[in-house]
């Protein structure tokens, strides 16, 4: 996977994603109705063309291009749209429908974070020893506020984090309490060793060699020392590989600290919790006072590149401290600029600065207590903005052009001279295409009227003069193999066939009424079957076996219906369709057990074995509750019980 080594920030926390356009769409439109433009002004496709204006440097480095107005980032030659990106869309759509976060717990909150953040800025380098009151005070502050819904438990996680950093000091601390008491213990041991040694030295000058000591006076007292001196020097030596140990275990312990608390904090400033993020930053000074504020990363982590990326500098808490505080100022000053632009009534400019103001700061005080008004006015363009990409897929360009004169309404900034110039353009077009298709149609040129109809319906769907032709086309009637073809197809009744040529059967069915309205009748039939499959495939999916048993008789009560139609065209024909057949056999054998029981109480019902049938109806209805099927069988067979005689 290819690393980026210098990304915006909404690009790393967001997650951007390729600009999606209709291929009908204007090249360079985008949702707000902006076309990319070239440094001269004019417009280009092609972003590596001459005359774009070449992305900034910074520490020779290219830095991404983002235009707040059209909500798309240039970088290394691709240009990307936040607001076409799938997550981020649904993210703020979910944020302008949520109401401000202004509660009294969520105030209470918010003023204890800002003075924990205020705090420790003014937290002094002589706030103490590890262990201080002071970092108890902000992690008991921490565990107070993590219960508050909106912290998602992170001041928690952040004090519990400050505390298995103090305790591995303490621990080290202890061994370092234990080192100088080995000390104390390894300097007494050398005085007495020392001594013994003066004295076994001054007993052999006098009366020849320690060796030679045994036999003669004070010979016992030589060997005494001797064995004590031994011991002492294997206590010495115990004593100070203790000591090395407990060096070791120190230094491990805290490296290991380190790392876990600086991963901590990283993670709150991937997780864009900016607050927590410039706490635990701060407060890492303080609980580790050695002055080593270098992030523990493996240089060739994704992670290390994504932090000098942003920076252009080695990765360090004072770093993601600067880039954290810097964040939550960007934001702040944001929503401030989107309520003016919103109180001068742009509408698009607020609307894109809001999107990658949520994509960022989603958590920040600013954001979440963003005006419920302001929100729906948001809201309000977004949906037209949503629609008017909508309708450009689909080519409905009567309704891109409404769109674009409410926008224009709501704000008067909007430009809709692309949109309404590209609709106007497709329109003469697909004229031009019905034009030349009659002028094919009088030549008794059938290929190309067919290509030419065909290409004017695709570039417009809903143009009025497609129906108006129809006039015209039902009094030429030369395309009697076409037409064969679709009677043939009709009386052999694959309509699926139909179905998947329907674009080139449409122009031969509307040059004969009678076929038209059989064209139409297929059409509508098979796309009303795939229609209720394909809700009753939802169904299944989303409610599981249930679902799957409340389809199945869904689609076996179709069945019976179109058994019972009064249209001889339809009656009876669900069974051959592939598409029923496939979705009856999957429902019934994703709800094995309730369809096994219910066939076979049909079984025992049609064989007059009455009491089995209603124990395997009862057995059905159980399976499934919500069974029509079953409970009209329990019903049933209970009327013909309680009739018998016995």
């Amino acid at each position: 996977m290819k690393t980026i080594h210098t990304i915006p920030l909404v690009a790393l926390l967001c997650g951007l994603a390729p600009a999606q356009m209709p291929s009908t769409a204007p090249s360079g439109f985008d949702m707000s109705g902006r076309s990319t433009q070239t440094a001269a002004g004019v417009h280009n496709d092609d972003p590596n063309s001459v005359g774009e204006t070449p992305p900034p440097q910074m520490m020779g480095m290219e830095l991404p291009l983002l235009d707040p107005a059209t909500d798309t980032v240039s970088y290394n030659g691709g240009k990307f749209d936040v607001g076409n990106n799938a997550m981020v869309r649904e993210r703020f759509e979910k944020y302008l429908n949520q109401s401000p976060d202004d509660s009294e717990a969520s105030k209470k909150y918010r003023k204890t974070i800002e003075k924990l953040i205020d705090f420790t800025q003014k937290y002094s380098k002589n706030a103490g020893a590890v262990g201080s009151k002071v970092l108890v005070k902000i992690g008991t502050t921490l565990y107070d506020i993590s219960d508050y819904p909106g912290d998602g438990q992170q001041a928690g996680v952040l004090a519990s984090g400050i505390v298995s950093a103090l305790d591995a000091q303490r621990a080290n601390l202890r061994r370092d309490k234990a080192n100088k008491d080995l000390d104390e213990e390894i300097e007494k041991l050398v005085k007495k060793t020392n001594s013994l040694t003066n004295q076994n030295t001054q007993k052999g000058s006098g009366g020849g060699s320690i060796g030679n000591i045994q036999g003669k006076s004070g010979g016992n007292a030589g060997v005494s020392h001797t064995v004590r001196i031994a011991f002492n020097t294997q206590k010495i030596a115990e004593g100070k590989a203790k000591q090395g140990a407990n060096d070791a275990v120190s230094t491990a312990a805290l490296a290991q600290a380190k790392v876990q608390y600086q991963a901590m904090v990283l993670s709150f400033f991937l997780q864009r919790r900016f607050d927590h993020a410039v706490i635990g930053a701060r407060t890492y000074r303080h609980v580790f006072r050695d002055g080593d504020t270098q992030l523990n990363m493996d240089k060739e982590s994704d992670a290390y590149k994504m932090i000098t990326g942003i920076t252009g500098m080695p990765p360090t808490i004072n770093v993601l401290d600067a880039a954290a505080a810097n964040a939550r100022r960007d934001i702040d000053q944001s929503m401030d600029s989107i309520a003016n632009l919103l109180a001068q009534n742009k509408l698009g400019e607020a609307t894109n600065r809001l999107i990658a103001a949520v994509a960022i700061g989603e958590f920040m005080q600013s954001v979440a207590t963003f005006p419920t008004e302001s929100r729906r006015r948001i809201a309000e363009y977004w949906t037209l903005r949503k629609r008017a990409l909508t309708a450009l897929n689909a080519r409905d360009y009567d309704t891109v052009e409404q769109v674009a004169t409410k926008l224009k309404e709501l704000d008067a900034d909007f430009d809709d001279s692309l949109l309404l110039s590209y609709t106007a353009g497709k329109k003469r077009q697909s004229d031009l295409h019905i034009r030349n298709a009659y002028k094919a149609l009088r030549a008794g040129k059938d290929q190309e009227f067919n290509d030419e109809i065909t290409k004017a319906g695709v570039i417009w769907p809903r143009n009025p003069n497609l129906k108006k032709g129809e006039e015209e086309l039902t009094r030429f009637d030369s395309y009697d193999a076409e037409k064969k073809e679709f009677s043939d197809l009709v009386r052999a009744k694959r309509f699926r066939d139909i179905y998947r040529d329907r674009e080139r059967l449409k122009v031969v069915a509307a040059l004969d009424p009678e076929l038209g309205k059989q064209y139409e009748a297929v059409i509508r039939y098979v796309e009303k079957v795939d229609n209720q499959v394909a809700e009753f495939r939802v169904i299944a999916r989303e409610q599981g076996t249930m679902g799957a048993g409340m389809a199945y008789e869904k689609l076996v009560a179709m069945r019976e219906a179109n058994n019972k139609s009064d249209d001889d065209l339809f009656r009876g024909e669900l069974k051959n369709d592939k598409v029923f057949t496939d979705a009856l056999h999957d429902f019934e054998v994703n709800a094995g057990e309730f369809t096994d029981a219910l066939k076979a109480a049909q079984k025992a019902e049609k064989a007059g074995e009455y009491g089995s049938a209603l124990a395997l109806y009862y057995r059905a209805r159980d399976i499934n509750p919500a069974s029509i099927m079953a409970r009209e069988g329990v019903d049933r067979v209970s009327r013909v019980i309680y009739r018998a005689k016995f």
